[in-house]
């Protein structure tokens, strides 16, 4: 119930934050005397010059849209494993350099059956 709760509370902040909120302030005589939220303060009198009313608007300025897909240079990866390969190449004996590796002749992978059977334990 709480884990549901902080999840309302952070989603209707971000809401908030993100649309914006306009705060209203009315002062009398220097001092605070009603906050609104979302539309004008209530005025205490009808005395002008003693009333002052400030409206601020607060918003995040961040629009939380998603980073463009960046590319990421492989070529670099790429020569390094190729210098790598070489290197290791360079090092083989020279009978080994045409040898090819076929598996049209490897055997069928195994069926779930056959694993299952490898991995029980049978008590006698």
């Amino acid at each position: 119930m709480l884990k549901k709760a902080v999840h309302i509370v952070l989603a209707s902040l971000l809401l908030v934050s993100t649309v914006g909120m306009a705060v209203s302030k009315h002062y009398c005589r220097g001092d605070l005397v009603s906050v609104s939220f979302f539309h004008e303060a209530h005025s205490c009198c009808s005395m002008a010059g003693c009333c002052q009313n400030e409206n601020h608007f607060y918003k995040v300025k961040d629009d939380f849209s998603s980073p463009a897909v960046l590319a990421v240079p492989l070529l670099a990866e790429i020569d390094i494993l190729g210098q790598q390969f070489f290197q290791i190449e360079t090092l083989l004996p020279e009978n080994n350099k045409n040898t090819q590796l076929s598996y049209s002749d490897s055997p069928p992978p195994l069926t779930v059956r056959e694993v299952l059977a490898r991995e029980q334990l049978y008590l006698l």
